[in-house]
């Protein structure tokens, strides 16, 4: 019998450890069920469970994920979702047009493109798509906290600092101006007064910015460089957890080149 997605997650350790490549025990679950992924990635399955689960799918759990999300959006009142989340709506009045990460986006039911029409990434698509779905209506409350913050957010505050903080730490350390410009080239702006070197504020979506502090390294002193991500206290009201810790990974990976 095929086993499902919590099949799988019981055979981890349900602590996000990340040893298999994916941010979450979830995450990694998911790719093995619908993409194929090698049970064997996790350390932790129990060996007996390997045998006879190898096996070979045609597309990744992004891409399937992407459309089945893209599906749900069909029949929605696209110019309502505006009003709330921001963005207008495409003149065809079949699509949303917003910025992302620096760039506007195009995305609707029937798929989410850039500017020269390029189909986004499925990760992109997803985080998108995630977005228009949640759809909070309450607005920002200009209240600043860090993941931390959020309920049942232990595991994910790890993965935030490995993939998300850290990056930016070994990236900038010195290079304070650096990161500045980056950060600029996706739409951040600087702030001052700041608590920090350098603190940035960046509208990853529309209803859903980031908040970078920098403290810069003191040789002197023998402090290495320090960065602090913060959210809005009313982030969950427009991505859940997982989508508000994945959209910091992808503001990384783009400020990196990535």
């Amino acid at each position: 019998m095929a086993k499902t997605v919590f099949d799988i997650l019981r055979l981890t350790a349900k602590n996000n450890c990340g040893e298999c490549g994916f941010p979450t025990c979830m995450a990694f679950a998911v790719a093995v069920v619908n993409a194929g992924a090698d049970l064997g990635r996790c350390p932790r399955v129990p060996r007996e469970e390997l045998q006879g689960e190898a096996r070979s799918v045609s597309e990744d759990v992004e891409t399937a994920l992407a459309r089945e999300l893209r599906g749900r959006l069909a029949g929605v009142d696209l110019g309502e979702l505006v009003k709330d989340l921001g963005g207008e709506l495409a003149p065809s009045g079949e699509a949303i047009v917003m910025p992302f990460l620096g760039r506007r986006v195009e995305i609707g039911p029937q798929g989410a493109f850039d500017q020269e029409g390029r189909e986004l990434d499925p990760r992109d698509q997803v985080l998108l798509y995630n977005y228009l779905h949640i759809h909070g209506r309450s607005g920002l409350s200009g209240r600043w906290v860090g993941l931390e913050s959020f309920p049942n957010s232990i595991s994910k505050v790890t993965t935030l600092r490995r993939y998300s903080e850290e990056p930016l730490e070994r990236s900038f350390e010195g290079r304070s101006r650096a990161l500045q410009e980056a950060a600029q080239g996706v739409g951040g702006v600087a702030l001052s007064p700041c608590s920090a070197d350098l603190c940035v504020e960046i509208p990853v979506l529309p209803r859903f910015p980031i908040r970078i502090q920098f403290w810069d390294s003191d040789p002197d002193d023998g402090f290495p460089a320090k960065v602090k991500l913060l959210f809005d206290e009313n982030a969950m009201e427009y991505l859940d957890l997982e989508s508000m810790v994945f959209a910091a990974e992808r503001l990384v990976e783009t400020m990196l080149g990535r």
